[in-house]
């Protein structure tokens, strides 16, 4: 394992990645528009949203409260689990499903899989996390086509809404480039 060096998107996923106790604070700040939970609408969701490419849901609590709002993520990462609480998954169409493994303070190459099978496979689909899916919100945003849109929970606070651009694309990475990381490109 080494400390990270300089990549680009298409890199990525030849990488497993374990976040640093350095990075906690910095990636507990909001990473793009809170939309706090008072003003959670389907007109200020929407609002925001404004012609996504795809929308990507982190998080089974924001999952749900998108489904509730009768807008359906393109690709829900879900846990089965809110606050570290086990919870029923939530309840939404789905074309498919996929499984992967992903411990707590990772960001696994197979999560990563995963998640670059969801983005290419029909709309919407499901990926469901056997641990903890938190720092998936940064590969979401590398992966995904300019114009989507990623959104995740802000604890107690409401969610948070990242339109994928050239500046978003290039803060993930740069927070995934200081994250210690194993690499399985050679394997």
């Amino acid at each position: 394992m080494h400390q990270s060096k300089s990549r680009k998107s298409s890199e990525i996923i030849n990488h497993e990645y374990i976040l640093q106790k350095e990075l906690r604070d910095a990636l507990k700040e909001p990473l793009g528009s809170l939309i706090l939970s008072d003003n959670l609408t389907y007109d200020e969701i929407k609002r925001h949203l404004n012609k996504s490419e795809m929308i990507i849901t982190v998080g089974d609590a924001t999952t749900e409260r998108l489904v509730q709002l009768g807008i359906i993520p393109s690709i829900q990462i879900v846990d089965g689990k809110e606050m570290r609480v086990k919870r029923p998954l939530p309840l939404s169409k789905i074309e498919s499903q996929i499984k992967a493994s992903n411990p707590a303070g990772h960001i696994s190459k197979e999560a990563l899989n995963a998640l670059s099978s969801a983005i290419k496979a029909k709309k919407p689909i499901r990926v469901v996390i056997d641990g903890e899916e938190d720092l998936l919100t940064l590969p979401s945003i590398v992966l995904a086509p300019y114009g989507s849109s990623v959104l995740y929970g802000q604890p107690k606070k409401g969610i948070v809404i990242i339109k994928v651009d050239r500046a978003s694309k290039r803060m993930a990475i740069s927070f995934m480039n200081k994250m210690i990381t194993r690499n399985f490109a050679d394997q």
